[in-house]
């Protein structure tokens, strides 16, 4: 116990630290800014309102809500660290925009994801993705380039606004890189390293990366991402080879497997949203249930509609608590 409280302290302590450095440098951009902008009464209000915020941390009053002295949601802080009451202090104005926020923010996300039930030359491409609030931190791409694709499946650390803002960031870095069509580790290397320099020390991203070609032929590359699930002649087993997460380190290096699947034989890429389902008496679903339902004697094309079936099934009338998101790629 004493030791999860140190962790939970030394945890607080770092996400203080990283906020204070965010607030520092917006002054410095504000006061850079103020010396070439004739907008100088907005830009003083906002200095004046970090000023503000970074006095609130020397006297111990960061994070406190200045109506009813509660906390501050973090999550919140880390999208605004100027932010000073809680969610249940919000006026009603003020939900209603942070709901406006959200739904923009939802219905942004959702344009970004792939069309459903892509066949990319000889490849059936499905894929079902379910928030578990009104925005999520799953993210699930396909680029095609030639007579090749890229196929890529990922989770953001965090939830919410926060976590949604690192998905979107991961789909414009991978839609820069992919053109490019330099060699899978090489692009992950460089998508790692745009991804340590744009987001916040405490954000990282676990994904898997492949490229499949007309011939069956797959390339992959896994960031800290659980196991695909190959299913080969009948035979269900996972690709076990996996690196460090996306934005943990800047220096990275990745490596690249392959794999040749033959007709009738498929991928499945899937998010701990999945395997973390709880039921009601508070047991998880686990790889043995995904492993189930993929065994189940059914089509390629309906394979992410009864894996959904088999998870609600499972899950009964317990709530469900995190992003879920299945990918299927079938060879045909």
């Amino acid at each position: 116990m004493e030791s999860a409280q140190m962790t939970t302290a030394t945890a607080a302590i770092g996400v203080d630290s990283m906020l204070r450095d965010q607030l520092l440098d917006r002054r410095q951009r504000l006061e850079s800014a103020r010396t070439h902008d004739h907008a100088q009464d907005d830009l003083s209000r906002l200095l004046g309102e970090v000023d503000a915020a970074l006095s609130r941390f020397e006297s111990g009053g960061f994070g406190v809500c200045v109506d009813c002295r509660g906390t501050v949601e973090t999550e919140r802080l880390l999208n605004d660290p100027m932010a000073m009451v809680c969610l249940s202090c919000l006026t009603e104005a003020q939900r209603a925009s942070l709901e406006d926020d959200l739904q923009l923010a939802a219905d942004i996300q959702r344009g970004l994801l792939p069309r459903s039930g892509i066949a990319c030359d000889k490849w059936h491409v499905d894929f079902a993705y379910h928030p578990a609030s009104i925005v999520s931190g799953d993210y699930v791409d396909i680029i095609e380039r030639g007579d090749e694709f890229y196929f890529i499946l990922g989770d953001v650390s965090g939830k919410g606004m926060a976590a949604s803002l690192l998905m979107s960031n991961l789909h414009a870095v991978f839609h820069s890189l992919v053109p490019t069509g330099m060699p899978l580790d090489d692009l992950m290397a460089r998508a790692n390293h745009l991804l340590c320099e744009s987001s916040l020390a405490n954000q990282y991203a676990t994904l898997v990366l492949g490229k499949a070609n007309r011939v069956g032929e797959v390339e992959i590359t896994n960031a800290g991402h659980l196991a695909p699930v190959l299913i080969k002649n009948g035979m269900i087993g996972e690709l076990n080879h996996s690196g460090l997460p996306l934005g943990m380190f800047c220096s990275t290096e990745f490596e690249v497997n392959k794999v040749n699947l033959d007709a009738g034989d498929s991928l499945v890429l899937f998010t701990d949203g999945v395997t973390e389902t709880v039921n009601a008496d508070g047991s998880e679903y686990g790889s043995c249930g995904l492993f189930d339902a993929l065994g189940s004697d059914h089509e390629t094309t309906g394979r992410i509609r009864h894996c959904l079936s088999h998870i609600d099934g499972f899950r009964g009338t317990a709530p469900r608590h995190d992003d879920l998101t299945i990918l299927s790629l079938a060879y045909n």
